[in-house]
């Protein structure tokens, strides 16, 4: 099986790629980044899974998995990035999906972001939400 990760720019979306690095070591098992493109008939989609790879492998080096064996998955939205992220999860055959939110208050979980709280509605798998280290490990 695999585990696949939302890949986000943010730094709890970096240390939920690097739980996941370790998670798929650990497990011995396929580590999938998933990442939704935007439908922009001007860019180049191509360069931007360059730079995406580049991204996402200094991520691993960073977090100490840089050894670490990883695919890269995008689809493209038309404006719902969540149904586009459902769709790569469900194509994905992962048994797990992990996903970085930020730190929040009490009231702040039960209120979770709306995408986050759409994903856990949404995807068939289970969801492990991973929270930034605020002492730098993620």
């Amino acid at each position: 099986m695999a585990i696949a990760v939302v890949h986000r720019d943010s730094p709890e979306g970096r240390a939920a790629i690097v739980h996941a690095a370790r998670e798929a070591v650990q497990r011995r098992e396929q580590l999938l980044v998933l990442h939704v493109l935007d439908d922009d008939p001007g860019q180049d989609a191509e360069s931007d899974r360059t730079a995406l790879r580049a991204e996402i492998q200094a991520t691993l080096e960073g977090g100490g998995v840089g050894e670490s064996s990883w695919e890269l998955r995008t689809n493209e939205h038309d404006g719902d990035q969540v149904s586009a992220l459902c769709a790569l999860v469900d194509s994905s055959g992962a048994d797990l999906l992990v996903v970085g939110t930020r730190r929040m208050s009490p009231i702040g979980k039960f209120l979770l972001e709306r995408w986050l709280q759409r994903l856990l509605l949404e995807v068939d798998i289970p969801i492990l939400v991973v929270k930034e280290d605020v002492r730098g490990t993620a």
